[in-house]
């Protein structure tokens, strides 16, 4: 599982067109798929609480590099490229997350907040060092199923 993880974190850290903004959408998109298999952009909207217009624009971003495809006032799929980099920021927000409550016993409205701001920021190199010394520091179960959660459910 961490070799996979690596890998994942270190094409998305690798391709510098990536922005926290196109993350962003990436993980609402991944996160809506987890309730609903049809997305359209009115809910991408507002989960993210941002216009129609901006989605729109960014959508279409997203379509042209290959992240997702979307019919004309439709629906938005992830494509597998899209699907491997929201999971990989998903797994980034995770283990940030379950760094903050559960070893530094941050509030979980706190940690979430944080992870969001982490997340985009977090170096491969301080991904790899986070994910080494929790497995050596807790119940590996319990990072391995940190590391899951959101792509199960």
């Amino acid at each position: 599982m961490h070799t996979t993880m690596t890998t994942i974190i270190e094409m998305s850290i690798n391709d510098k067109r990536m922005t926290k903004s196109k993350e962003d959408y990436l993980k609402a998109i991944l996160e809506l798929s987890a309730c609903n298999d049809l997305i359209h952009s009115n809910e991408i909207a507002e989960k993210l609480n941002i216009t129609r217009a901006s989605v729109s624009r960014m959508l279409g971003i997203l379509n042209n590099s290959g992240y997702i495809t979307k019919k004309k006032y439709g629906t938005v799929d992830l494509t597998d490229k899209g699907r491997k980099f929201a999971e990989q920021v998903q797994k980034r927000h995770d283990l940030i997350r379950y760094f903050l409550t559960d070893v530094l016993s941050v509030s979980n409205e706190t940690a979430d907040l944080d992870a969001c701001r982490m997340e985009h920021a977090i170096s491969k190199e301080t991904v790899d060092k986070l994910h080494n010394k929790l497995e050596s520091l807790i119940d590996c179960t319990k990072l391995h199923k940190c590391e899951t959660q959101r792509t199960e459910v």
